[in-house]
């Protein structure tokens, strides 16, 4: 029933992507108490696209940080016009704040990438590149080029999160949570605007709605260090939210309706 419109309608918003050595970044960077590692994260960001990727904007989403880290990127705003600084109270979690920053992005390429330092900014114009094949390009720890540092405890967590993504939504990557993604702007914010989660999980909505889309997603390689653990509370939170995203998607087919709901509002169809 929804199969047709929706390749239509993703067909027109994916015009982007073709001159890729031409493109405005949008580089999304969700941050919350993070005064001490922000500033070297943009230096470090900076720097490489300015010697690749003149082209670009960095949209920084405060998500209620109680630290320092809203004066020191009021200061960057003021001091680089790359620079676009969102903020707001309370804290509504990871999910949302990407959110917020792709629907504002005006790139017609969006890369979003998490700012506590984790993973190395280093292969952005690698993916940036890969989008000349790809609508999506998305880290993973699994590709056997990665080199990740983690935990044990936090390995095997990883394996076990994707085993139960695989049976409840049907991706089929091998790893939906790491913090760096690059896709089409256009493709990339309608598939926001239909999308619930405010957390952890909202990376598994969003690759759940690009499968239902048939996008080609390319995994690549990634350099990540994890130190921490989940906590329980934070893993129990992620669980329920892919069951909701599993309801939503295989019972009552609500991003199917959404998308095409919104497809009708952009066409101005009754």
């Amino acid at each position: 029933m929804y199969t047709f419109e929706l390749k239509e309608f993703f067909s027109e918003s994916t015009n982007a992507t073709a001159a890729t050595s031409k493109a405005w970044v949008s580089i999304i960077i969700p941050v919350h108490n993070q005064e001490r590692e922000i500033s070297i994260l943009l230096v470090k960001i900076k720097e490489i696209l300015n010697s690749t990727l003149p082209s670009y904007e960095i949209v920084i989403v405060d998500d209620g940080s109680y630290d320092n880290t809203l004066e020191i990127l009021l200061k960057e705003e003021k001091s680089d016009s790359h620079v676009r600084v969102i903020s707001y109270m309370p804290n509504r979690g990871k999910g949302y704040a990407v959110k917020i920053g792709v629907l504002q992005s005006r790139g017609n390429i969006v890369i979003f990438v998490d700012g506590d330092l984790d993973i190395s900014p280093s292969g952005i114009k690698d993916y940036v590149t890969e989008l000349r094949s790809s609508d999506l390009v998305i880290a993973s720890k699994r590709h056997p080029l990665s080199k990740v540092n983690a935990p044990l405890s936090r390995k095997f967590f990883s394996r076990m999160f994707n085993l139960l993504v695989r049976l409840a939504v049907g991706i089929k990557v091998k790893d939906t949570q790491s913090g760096l993604k690059a896709g089409n702007g256009a493709a990339l914010r309608t598939i926001f605007r239909a999308m619930l989660v405010k957390r952890y999980a909202f990376d598994v909505e969003l690759l759940t709605i690009a499968t239902m889309l048939n996008l080609n997603i390319k995994e690549m390689p990634i350099e990540i260090n994890l130190d921490h653990r989940f906590k329980f509370r934070d893993i129990a939170k992620m669980l329920l939210d892919i069951t909701a995203i599993s309801y939503r998607y295989r019972m009552k087919r609500w991003y199917q309706k959404q998308l095409l709901l919104l497809h009708k509002t952009e066409k101005g169809i009754h």
